[in-house]
């Protein structure tokens, strides 16, 4: 190979590094990324949800009960609350994101697995013990940084519509799950939280990038909070009296049977899947399956209609 041939090869892995990683900084630094929890915030139209996800909130209430209902405890800086995701460049030239409060530097050369999947190098993951706990009370449990042996490490950042989820360096394991907000709904997020009054003419909900929506009737799952529409179950289903496993079954779905989301029950873990058991009615479907019975089942085991 010649000095040009080298040159120019030498210019394009330039060129594919710094193209991938303005690919990602612009696709992360258009939106502001929240956790998806403020999503139920907004739902349910309930700031107190916060105190359930960030436990260092809980825990000032228990020990100011007085204080836990007071406007001016919420009034004061989003910092205390905020749980958001950024990314930005440093004076010196580098790359910088934070998470929480703690933040990580990593390489320029972001690579990019596919259209949607980037691999972050971290050039230095580990936390000390007291970050560690610091992170916890704000609901985030890095233990993965806390054990590091080597400073190095990679976080893979995959984008889904308005959704953005953030895995492990086994690429496999999800960390956590942020959602996309405009400037002007941060703003009104942070009023809403301040105050306990919604406007939901200012916020709307996130999308995933097949256009469906997991807070609106007739898309995502019932764990996602959908308390109407109708859905399909996965496979073999028990309805049941009431919304525990424990509950007596009344009739046995069968799978690809019907149902009508008619309330959101309990959240639970089930074989490793978090959703709400939902409270449903059997739809007609063909062969000898009566319609119209009412029970609960888990959400977890429900699919789009």
């Amino acid at each position: 190979m010649n000095k040009k041939m080298v040159l120019v090869a030498v210019l394009l892995v330039n060129m594919v590094a710094a193209v991938f990683g303005t690919d990602f900084e612009e696709r992360i630094t258009e939106k502001i990324w929240y956790r998806d929890y403020f999503n139920e915030v907004i739902y349910r139209k309930d700031r107190n949800i916060l105190v359930e996800h960030q436990p260092r909130l809980k825990a000032y209430f228990d020990v100011n009960p007085a204080s836990y209902d007071e406007v001016t405890y919420w009034c004061k800086a989003p910092g205390r609350y905020e749980d958001a995701f950024k990314c930005f460049r440093l004076r010196d030239g580098g790359y910088y994101f934070s998470i929480c409060t703690r933040g990580f530097r990593y390489k320029a050369a972001v690579r990019k697995v596919n259209p949607d999947l980037y691999e972050l190098e971290l050039w230095d993951v580990r936390i000390s013990e007291e970050e560690y706990e610091g992170l916890l009370e704000r609901g985030h449990d890095m233990k993965f940084a806390l054990n590091a042996t080597d400073p190095e490490y990679s976080l893979f950042f995959r984008f889904d519509g308005e959704y953005l989820y953030i895995y492990l360096e086994d690429g496999k394991t999800l960390y956590a799950t942020y959602c996309a907000y405009d400037e002007s709904e941060v703003q009104a997020l942070q009023e809403a939280i301040r105050t306990n009054e919604f406007d939901m003419t200012k916020i709307t909900f996130p999308r995933h990038a097949d256009g469906t929506c997991d807070y609106e009737s007739g898309g995502g799952v019932p764990g996602k909070k959908i308390v109407n529409g109708v859905y399909r179950a996965k496979e073999n289903l028990r309805l049941r009296a009431k919304e525990d496993m424990s509950g007596e079954t009344i009739i046995t779905m069968r799978a690809g049977t019907p149902v009508l989301i008619l309330s959101l029950g309990k959240e639970e873990t089930i074989d490793g899947i978090t959703d709400n058991w939902v409270q449903v009615e059997t739809l007609f479907t063909e062969g000898d399956f009566m319609p119209g019975k009412v029970g609960w089942c888990f959400g977890g085991y429900l699919r789009n209609y």
